[in-house]
This record gives C-alpha cells, structure tokens and sequence, in this order.
C-alpha cells in the first residue's frame, strides 16, 4: 500500500533548519550573557520590527493576547465603556475587551474579507462605545481607511488585531500605522513565529507607547530598571503603574530578530502559493478567498469554504493532506459567552462563514511537490464527484 504525501499544516523543525546556525548563534548569545529580561535583545528587536513596518514605536510583549489588553488598557479603555469588534476570530480580542472591564459589541462581518461590516459598525456606535478594534482575517486587512475615518467622525480609538497579518498592506502601506495602535502575534503558529510565545504593538504615539511599555512590565520605567549606578545595581522599586509581567523575554526576542531578517522572503513564499492555489484551485466548487482593492495579503492561511466542508476535509486527510476550521464557531456562539444572549442567526455572515470555511496548508515548510499534491488531491476528489 502506498503511503500518500503528507502534507501539514506547520512544520517547527523545518523551519527551524532553514535558519538554524543563525538561530543557534542567537540562542546561545542570550545564555552565555546570562540575562534573560531586562536586556538589549528585546530593546533591539523592538526597534527593528518598528523599522521594518515604517512605524515608530514598537512594544513587546509576551503574547498577542497581552498585546490587545494592554494596548487598549493603555488607550483608557475601561470599566463602562463598549468596544466594538467581530466575532469571526480568537478569543484574544474579546477576552481582552473583558479583561479591562468594557463591555464586547460584536458587528458582522463583510462577506469578501471577512473583516468589520463598516456600515454594521455605524449602525452599532453608542454613547458608550471609546473604542473599535477590527480584526485582520488570515492575512487580509480590515478597512482600516473608512474604519479611522469612521473613528475621527465619532472621536473613537482604534486598536488593530492584525495578528494574521503582519507584512499586508493598504494602498501600498504596511498595517501597523493606521490604527492608534496595532497588535500582533509571534505565537509558534504564526507567519513570524516564537519558539514559545510572544507579541507585540506598533504606534505612532510616543506617550501611548511609554504607557504600554510600563503596564507590561510591573508599571515600572526600563530606563530605571536597567540603571545599574546605584549600590548593588539595584534603584530599588518605583512604580508608575499598576502594570503587570507580560514582557517579551530576551531569548525570545533574539529568535524574533533572525527570523525577522528573513520575513520578507517567508512573505514571498506565501504570495506565491497562493497565487497557485488561486490559479489552480479556481474550476473547482470551492469558494476561493479574495482581496478588496488596494489590498496586499499576508497569506498567514489560505482559507476556501464550501457548504458541504466534511468529505472534502476527510478525503484530504486521507490522502495525507492536513487542513483546520480556524476561529469557528465564532466567539458570540461559544459556551463561554452564552450569558450574552447572542444566539444563531444574529450575525449571519460571520456564521455562515465559520460553518463553510477550511484552511489549506501555506508557507515556506511547504514544498513544490507538497503544494501540488494538494491540487491534485482536490482535482481527485472533486473529479470522482
């Protein structure tokens, strides 16, 4: 019996090869120097990734979630006010709503992207609401031009959720510099993965970004804690902010700084995959994603739908082929989120998405052969049909 191709959806150690001296030379750069926080590394790859996006300011921290709460932490948001967002995603951008206290305004979604409806988002400003954070769905950014405009009318904040998205653009503009401020993810799973956890906030605001930086870190200044003149190099406590310890550690930063450095041939890589699932896929009952105007997809997932999504998924798998149902059901149909009342049928586009869509395998862990044994294992499938 012949052992069909596999082909998953992510591969750590063959992305580990890729850059594995340089990541090992990092690894053990951090350890021989001995400081694990409160060091250079994260300070470097924080001006690097700001660079690199043409923002700023960059914030890291230890995940994205810690990233949406404390940047919306940061803009003021707190107890009494409304936050509107979408369902269709992790609960990273709702729990992080929570966790300052606000209350979660969930709108639909637009059926091309799958980020914010802008006209449900009119429709859902109240009184209370202080702030929007749009979500960028696999890759491809929310309308981020009519949201701030939106935004201004109404004197709202806005906190991104472009955790899929890093290195899409708008316009020939890299997310992360429209928003007050923009999260991201460098989960393992990530298109710039850690080899643990990790993320980060971009903003043009130097004070908003100060402000991040100490509520991730105890509520104290890095400056202070990293002056060593004082007896013993140690300035003793003085905090400024009732923060938390959600910082980026100095290992995981140097890791980011390697891979960074080869992001935007990562990037490549996807573009060009799914230029070939575009090309290859498009005969078939498959509804294929697509990009609004003006838009550069990341690529972090590829993601079709199609009603009847299970045969299509089983014959995959047994064909060696790995696909996934990212973010669904969607949060408002969670068990968690129950006491909000919000039952089918009340945000119908983000639902009927989440019960149709499927995820390919994308990214540079994918090879030629690998790619085109999904083809043809779609093709095979749909032609015995």
């Amino acid at each position: 019996m012949t052992v069909p191709l596999r082909v998953p959806m992510y591969e750590h150690g063959k992305l580990y090869q890729l850059q594995k001296q340089e990541i090992d030379d990092a690894v053990r750069r951090v350890i021989e120097k001995g400081v694990f926080d409160w060091g250079e590394e994260v300070a470097a790859f924080e001006e690097e990734f700001a660079a690199w996006n043409g923002v700023e300011h960059a914030v890291s921290v230890n995940s994205g979630t810690a990233a949406i709460k404390i940047a919306l932490l940061a803009a003021g948001v707190g107890r009494g006010d409304e936050v509107i967002t979408v369902p269709n995603t992790d609960i990273s951008s709702s729990s992080g709503i929570r966790h300052t206290g606000a209350d979660v305004v969930w709108v639909d979604v637009e059926p091309l992207s799958r980020t914010m409806d802008t006209q449900a988002l009119r429709r859902a400003i109240t009184p209370r609401t202080k702030a929007i954070l749009p979500v960028d769905l696999f890759g491809h950014p929310a309308n981020m031009t009519e949201i701030m405009e939106i935004a201004r009318q109404h004197g709202l904040i806005v906190i991104e959720d472009a955790c899929l998205a890093l290195g899409a653009t708008i316009d020939g503009h890299k997310v992360g510099g429209f928003a007050t401020a923009t999260c991201f993810s460098f989960a393992p799973k990530k298109h710039l993965g850690s080899y643990g956890s990790g993320g980060a906030i971009l903003t043009r605001d130097a004070a908003l970004a100060e402000r991040m930086q100490k509520l991730a870190a105890y509520g104290q200044s890095r400056e202070r804690h990293r002056d060593n003149t004082a007896v013993a190099g140690n300035t003793g406590l003085y905090l400024e902010e009732e923060g938390s310890n959600e910082q980026l550690d100095e290992l995981q930063a140097a890791i980011l700084r390697i891979k960074l450095s080869g992001f935007a041939e990562n990037l490549r890589t996807r573009r060009n995959q799914a230029a070939r699932y575009d090309q290859a896929l498009q005969n078939l009952t498959l509804d294929l994603p697509s990009c609004r105007e003006g838009v550069e997809h990341a690529w972090r997932n590829y993601v079709v739908e199609r009603d009847d999504r299970d045969p299509v998924r089983q014959y995959l798998s047994d064909n060696g082929v790995q696909t996934n149902l990212s973010y669904a059901p969607p949060m408002h149909l969670q068990p968690v989120y129950r006491f909000m009342n919000k039952g089918e049928n009340s945000l119908p586009v983000a639902e009927r998405s989440c019960s149709r869509l499927f995820g390919l395998p994308i990214g540079p862990h994918i090879g030629d052969e690998q790619l085109e044994h999904v083809v043809q294992t779609l093709h095979d499938f749909f032609g015995s049909r």
